[in-house]
């Protein structure tokens, strides 16, 4: 049993908890874990656009006639405005704001770590108990 979730200490044991209880905690607990993935994957794309904006990328530039033979080929034009990556008079708020993604990062992490430990038994007890309860028609 990872992190001795059941354990009477931690003052949540899945064991005990009627499985309507149980059940509608595991819900919860999976519906948490989608909403902290999904700021999880925003915080990751902001800190992208952060470093972008530090680093001072240069938008792409078309390649020449001849390597690309002919072909119309060329990328699109304002990507930096269209994603809202500050110009570099902005950049020093962007180095500050990047430490602060970062931390915020680190501890979705962990939220979605402790989530993802909770379901898992929850789950499994959820199974157990489910397994051995007789269903009447």
């Amino acid at each position: 049993m990872p992190f001795g979730l059941t354990d009477p200490t931690t003052a949540l044991s899945f064991s005990t908890m009627p499985i309507e209880e149980l059940s509608q905690t595991h819900r919860d607990l999976v519906a948490a874990q989608r909403e902290a993935e999904h700021w999880h994957r925003l915080v990751s794309a902001r800190i992208d656009l952060a470093v972008a904006s530090v680093a001072d990328l240069e938008e792409p530039h078309p390649l020449p006639e001849e390597v690309i033979c002919g072909t119309p080929c060329t990328p699109p034009s304002g990507l930096s405005d269209l994603l809202g990556i500050p110009r570099s008079e902005d950049r020093l708020a962007e180095t500050g704001l990047l430490l602060r993604l970062r931390h915020a990062l680190a501890d979705l992490e962990t939220y979605g770590r402790t989530l993802d430990a909770l379901a898992d038994e929850a789950g499994r007890v959820l199974g157990a108990r489910v397994g051995s309860v007789r269903l009447t028609a």
